[in-house]
């Protein structure tokens, strides 16, 4: 149950965070008249609105998950989910979490309407909620607890820039005309490419911070599975290494219908690379 809540939050994070860069990123840096930014736009708030409520209804979720970890057979819920979200650091995290979700779907509500007040207060909400997970999951018990919360915040983010904008991009490569997608397209390259690269460090810290040895990889739960998000994450840049060297020629060419479905299978097994990052949150790297 832990690791499909978790799975439901870092896909909301990804959605979220997604939008933003999309919005800041991309659309601003693609060359896109008014006429053409406008329409795409509205999209990306609108599933960014989802991905806001799905964070929204997963951080009482987590709450909840964790009372029904601690209590014993027949004992009420809801009066140890309330001393979880008002005794504990993580449960003061998970209201921190649940009140900025509400903050950016009502941000990007107002976004899906073209006012760039909503975009700015969806920026500032969608970096607090990168920071809230290193509050509450390994880095917050690290001996080193302000590094590891950078390195956390910094995966967060660059998840959220590379696999949330990932999915926009599916989403964008519908509807867009030819020559939107393909000043999309190369714009989000750099971007993806930064995003990989914030997870990749991030990523290396946080083992070298967590693991007592290299053996520990395939000794322990914790390192098997991390290997096997290491190797979903490789087909995950491979993919996006095709898209980077001959996705605007595929538009060119005639075939974005074909471009879409492959983008498509990059989000799928990216979707799954979180699904796996939930399971992994759920173990001890011990």
């Amino acid at each position: 149950m832990g690791a499909i809540v978790n799975a439901a939050l870092f896909t909301g994070l990804a959605l979220t965070i997604g939008a933003v860069g999309v919005r800041y990123l991309v659309l601003t840096r693609a060359g896109l008249a008014v006429s053409e930014r406008a329409p795409v736009a509205r999209d990306v708030a609108r599933a960014g609105l989802w991905g806001a409520l799905v964070v929204l209804v997963a951080a009482p979720a987590r709450a909840l998950v964790q009372a029904m970890g601690l209590a014993d057979a027949g004992d009420p819920l809801l009066p140890l989910v309330r001393t979880i979200v008002t005794s504990t650091a993580t449960g003061r995290a998970l209201m921190l979490q649940a009140i900025w979700a509400a903050a950016a779907a009502m941000a990007f509500s107002s976004a899906r309407f073209g006012r760039q007040r909503g975009w700015s207060a969806a920026a500032m909400a969608a970096v607090v909620l990168a920071v809230v997970p290193g509050l509450t999951g390994h880095a917050a018990a690290s001996e080193r607890a302000t590094l590891a919360l950078a390195a956390a915040t910094v995966h967060v983010l660059g998840a959220g820039l590379w696999i949330g904008g990932l999915f926009h991009l599916w989403r964008i490569a519908g509807p867009a005309s030819d020559a939107t997608l393909a000043a999309v397209l190369q714009a989000f390259h750099r971007v993806a490419l930064a995003g990989a690269a914030m997870v990749a460090l991030s990523g290396v810290n946080h083992v070298l911070m967590t693991l007592d040895a290299p053996g520990a990889l395939v000794a322990t739960t914790w390192g098997r599975v991390l290997l096997a998000k290491l190797a979903l994450v490789a087909i995950v840049l491979f993919l996006g290494y095709r898209h980077w060297r001959g996705a605007e020629a595929t538009v060119a060419a005639g075939s974005r219908a074909a471009l879409r479905v492959s983008i498509g299978r990059e989000a799928i097994i990216a979707l799954v690379v979180l699904a796996v990052t939930g399971v992994l949150t759920t173990l001890s790297p011990e």
